[in-house]
């Protein structure tokens, strides 16, 4: 090889993940039930996120949950070659792995994805929204759809930059 080889370039949608990176407290509402009367269970948290060279970032979200130690790490990229974010989940509660993929709508990442749910031992579908409200809050929420065809909010995190 004579030539020198051209490695990728990071689009404005790489740039665009930048905005995550820093360390973030969470407040995270879990909704157990599906009924709506139900309050959700309360946790304080702190999610540290970091880019992983141009085109990713990685994050590692640390709570206590239910009186245990609870981790999950997540990647998101662009995917320039079909045009959507992807991004990864996987935690110390779950043997599940989740995979979605999704675009902004206005300032709202929407993600849908297909994983095992633990508790009806089914596949399900997943959606996630997250609303970049300033450049030091964001609003995360996530969806699963039930066999009935509506949607049961699994839990709500309300990011602020520390």
């Amino acid at each position: 090889m004579t030539e020198q080889m051209e490695f990728p370039k990071p689009t404005a949608e790489h740039n665009k993940l930048k905005e995550h990176a820093g360390v973030w407290k969470v407040h995270s509402s879990f909704y157990m039930d599906p009924n709506p009367a139900t309050p959700p269970m309360e946790v304080e948290a702190k999610e540290t996120i970091e880019m992983f060279g141009d085109f990713w970032t990685r994050s590692v979200y640390e709570s206590d949950f239910m009186g245990q130690p609870f981790q999950g790490q997540a990647t998101l990229g662009y995917d320039p070659e079909n045009k959507e974010y992807v991004s990864t989940w996987i935690d110390t509660m779950s043997p599940t792995f989740f995979n979605f993929r999704g675009n902004f709508e206005g300032d709202t990442l929407v993600m849908k994805g297909r994983a095992f749910d633990c508790m009806s031992k089914m596949e399900a579908n997943y959606r996630t929204t997250e609303v970049h409200k300033s450049p030091d809050e964001r609003v995360f929420e996530m969806f699963m759809s039930l066999p009935d065809g509506n949607e049961f909010k699994m839990m709500t995190h309300v990011y602020t930059r520390s």
